[in-house]
């Protein structure tokens, strides 16, 4: 079999290119070539919206399936649907599990209630899900669509508000110096954990399977930690106890209003999802790596690779910000929980030691105009 990857080097799609690798399919990928790829893959080399420049790349060729790991919006969506389906007999949209709607209490299987109206990403990708079935019924091409929920790999643990990719040793470093980690309801949110070894296992299992054409999976494992069980698994990695500060999930939300929708509509609600119908398509799909080990595993990587891209100062200031503003709101003191700028791994620069003294002021009068200056000063550049 062949097929076709746009992306191909994220969190998911690596996954799904080592596993379609190792069952012998043919790999083409479209990206910028920015990163590594494993040997074996056949890249065209291109950005994903230059169709013209790509379309000359696919002439005259056909995949036994196409999967679009950048598609975030129903207009993303269309466009990559009507351009790619005249490549391939099966396209397969990565939607997520953030579709169904937690506020209605149960295990969520494919039919379950969507979308929740407080979170744009689960807006958009269930808009997404709906515009690609109508655009379907006038194609040749069929869709298959594939609902993960919370996924996590090398570079990523599984915690409900996290730092940038490749940067969550921060979480680690946190805890390690004795600053707390922010929770919300006590920490006692559940969600599907998986690791994308097992997640890719179901996807390559419906490349080319007729009986997934139309259909929606879950595709997500069996274990459902809450999110204070994350933090205990990483607390017994680092032989260090976890401090932790519960704040109101409303509070945090309007202090961190970048993430309030994945706050409110996602990380303060159980995502338990249902995994029995991608068993039944897949029968090979199974959880083999459970959320203890797969955060060993994590954690690990980081070790062996120099922690990766480092500190995260941005959400080290905010997450203290944040600290601060709790205590103060509740008039009590914040100097027990050491909301001061730690050099965790003995390398910050100035300018770390900068933009973690603006983001955690940024309250301020003074800060917010110096902030608001150095964002027009670089969308000016």
């Amino acid at each position: 079999m062949k097929i076709l990857l746009v992306g191909g080097t994220g969190v998911l799609s690596s996954a799904v290119t080592e596993e379609s690798l190792k069952q012998g399919i043919k790999v083409t990928m479209i990206n910028r070539g920015r990163h590594k790829i494993p040997d074996g893959i056949e890249l065209i080399k291109a950005d994903k919206d230059d169709l013209e420049e790509i379309s000359k790349k696919l002439c005259g060729r056909s995949f036994d399936a196409v999967i679009d790991f950048l598609c975030f919006t129903d207009e993303q969506t269309s466009k990559s649907f009507k351009f790619y389906s005249q490549y391939t007999k099966q396209y397969f949209f990565i939607s997520s599990c953030a579709v169904y709607d937690t506020r209605q209490k149960g295990i969520s299987d494919e039919d379950f209630p969507k979308v929740n109206p407080v979170w744009q990403y689960s807006i958009d990708k269930w808009a997404s899900e709906e515009n690609l079935r109508n655009l379907q019924k006038g194609s040749d091409t069929e869709i298959t669509i594939i609902r993960p929920s919370v996924t996590y790999d090398n570079t990523r643990i599984p915690y409900g508000v996290v730092p940038l990719y490749g940067y969550h040793w921060t979480l680690a470093a946190r805890i390690l110096a004795g600053k707390p980690i922010i929770t919300w309801n006590d920490g006692k949110n559940r969600c599907n954990m998986t690791r994308v070894e097992d997640f890719a296992v179901g996807v390559v299992g419906l490349i080319g399977n007729p009986k997934a054409y139309g259909e929606a999976f879950n595709v997500c494992g069996d274990e459902t930690p809450s999110f204070r069980e994350v933090l205990d698994a990483v607390s017994d990695y680092l032989e260090k106890d976890v401090i932790t500060l519960d704040v109101s999930s409303d509070f945090y939300a309007e202090a961190l209003p970048s993430k309030a929708g994945e706050i409110l509509g996602g990380r303060a609600e159980d995502g338990i999802n249902s995994n029995k119908k991608i068993k039944v398509f897949v029968p090979s799909f199974r959880q083999k790596i459970f959320m203890k080990e797969g955060v060993f595993k994590t954690l690990d990587a980081y070790k062996e690779n120099n922690y990766y891209s480092g500190i995260d100062w941005c959400f080290d200031a905010e997450t203290d910000r944040i600290i601060n503003k709790w205590c103060k709101s509740r008039r009590i003191s914040s100097k027990q929980y050491n909301t001061h700028f730690v050099d965790y791994l003995d390398n910050a620069s100035f300018n770390d030691k900068l933009k973690y003294f603006l983001i955690k002021h940024s309250n301020n009068f003074i800060v917010k105009t110096i902030l608001t200056f150095v964002i027009k000063y670089k969308q000016k550049l």
